[in-house]
């Protein structure tokens, strides 16, 4: 964890600089670590289970208490410890119930980190799923026209009855060491080619699963247009579902999972997958 969070801002912290508060310390009680913390250090928490991060939210409560402030970023298990929320009343597996039709969804994959790399590739060893690369190097080209081949590809697909997977391609590109705005615009290229994919999805799709963090915020936001969402729950740990409102112009009533980039084993994309196309327990 340490090393990600170096490599996530580019060495700006750097691994060894990283407080990291062990499974050990949390389920011990982290209280007078919390206290000790100052200079907007950076932290990792590595709770492994749901109890482990209400107990790690008790202990959070206790030091704010006491004068302490926090900044979080993480996936929804820690929202819902912090929140002390109480059991959601659709258990997770059971969360297939929300798909609006037996018509496929969609997944869309703009992570590439190594974990969704590998949840990528056993999804789409999966019969009745069909692969679209986005190819990211042609965006260098800026007269390059990518998403009416995309699209037209994804509605071929649904019109099949199969789900459309669409991911961008896994190449890491490499760019000037000092060109931080030039990362940064190409990124954003990437992120409006996705959501245009997004609006011009099939409006009857049943479900649609968004894979990566940056790519959920602007599947949400941008993609739906959506100024608000309802939460749902977790359909897997540190994985949420919403649903769009029933007046939604385009997609009403449309459960979204929200999947993280580094959450999950190798295999819980394709769990989820299986969970939501079958509508049923899986």
């Amino acid at each position: 964890l340490p090393d990600y969070v170096q490599e996530k801002t580019q060495g700006r912290i750097r691994a060894e600089q990283v407080e990291r508060l062990t499974l050990e310390q949390i389920r011990a009680g982290c209280l007078e670590r919390l206290l000790s913390l100052e200079g907007n250090v950076c932290c990792v928490v590595d709770g492994e289970t749901q109890a482990d991060l209400d107990r790690f939210a008790q202990d959070v409560w206790a030091a704010i208490e006491q004068g302490k402030r926090f900044l979080f970023r993480s996936a929804a298990s820690l929202l819902t410890a912090l929140a002390q929320l109480p059991p959601q009343p659709v258990l997770p597996e059971q969360m297939g119930r929300f798909v609006r039709s037996d018509r496929p969804g969609v997944v869309i994959v703009g992570s590439h980190v190594q974990k969704s790399s590998q949840q990528l590739a056993r999804l789409l060893q999966e019969p009745e799923t069909q692969g679209i690369e986005v190819e990211v190097r042609r965006l260098l080209d800026p007269d390059a026209e990518l998403l009416p081949g995309i699209l037209a590809q994804v509605h071929s697909a649904y019109e099949q009855g199969l789900t459309p997977v669409v991911y961008t391609s896994r190449e890491e590109l490499t760019f000037e060491k000092d060109a931080v705005e030039m990362r940064l615009a190409f990124g954003q290229k990437v992120s409006r080619l996705l959501m245009g994919v997004v609006q011009g999805l099939p409006e009857g799709i049943g479900y649609l699963i968004s894979k990566g963090g940056i790519t959920s915020n602007d599947t949400l936001s941008v993609g739906l247009n959506l100024p608000a969402v309802r939460l749902l729950g977790q359909v897997y740990p540190g994985i949420s579902m919403v649903i769009t409102p029933s007046d939604h112009p385009r997609f009403p009533n449309l459960p979204v999972v929200l999947f993280p980039g580094n959450v999950g084993e190798s295999d819980t994309l394709l769990l989820l997958h299986r969970r939501l196309k079958s509508r049923g327990l899986v």
